[in-house]
Formats: C-alpha cells, sequence, structure tokens
C-alpha cells in the first residue's frame, strides 16, 4: 500500500503537475473572491487559498444553494451566515461565471 501512495505522491511532485494543479483552484477562487466583493458582499476570512469564506444573507444563501454548492461555515445567524466556497482541480471557469452570475 506504502508503495502505490508513493507513485502518486512522485507523480504529483513531477514537473510542478501538484502547484500547477493547485495554482488552477487559487485563480478561480480569487475571481469567485472578486465576484462576491464586487457584488457587494463581504469577505469574512482573508484567505489567499482555494477556499473563500463569506458573510451572506440568509436569503441569498436560500437562493444559491438551489443551484451552488458550498457549506455554512457554523451555525445559521439570524440573517447573515458564513459560508465556504471551494474550488478544485475540476472547477471551470464557466462554473466561476455562472456562480457570479447567481449573484
Amino acid at each position: 500500500k506504502g508503495r502505490i501512495l508513493g507513485v502518486q505522491f512522485l507523480t504529483l511532485f513531477t514537473d510542478n503537475l501538484y502547484e500547477r494543479i493547485c495554482q488552477h483552484a487559487v485563480t478561480l477562487a480569487q475571481r469567485i473572491r472578486e465576484g462576491f466583493v464586487k457584488k457587494g458582499y463581504r469577505v469574512a476570512i482573508d484567505s489567499p487559498t482555494n477556499q473563500q469564506f463569506f458573510r451572506l444573507p440568509n436569503e441569498v444563501i436560500d437562493r444559491l444553494k438551489q443551484e451552488a454548492s458550498f457549506e455554512l461555515w457554523g451555525p445559521r445567524g439570524a440573517t447573515e451566515t458564513v459560508v465556504r466556497f471551494v474550488t478544485g482541480w475540476s472547477t471551470t471557469d464557466e462554473d466561476v461565471d455562472r456562480l457570479i452570475a447567481m449573484l
């Protein structure tokens, strides 16, 4: 089992594959951040990673959860709640565009 795991890591660290995959996710997460901020939503946690955290009104959360995948970051507040959006290697520019358009 250890050898198979090692082969996976060897592949990821060959030719900067891991960094390229991560950079894609981080770049798209930053686009999400910019889109939310432009629409007037507040950043809850400053994150330079592929995870972005926002304070959203509960009515926006209820509308977005019909179309987008994200999670509440803690208990639901009376009027607003912190949510977390995460991008990954399979997230596309079109995914980000659709999310921003939903705002």
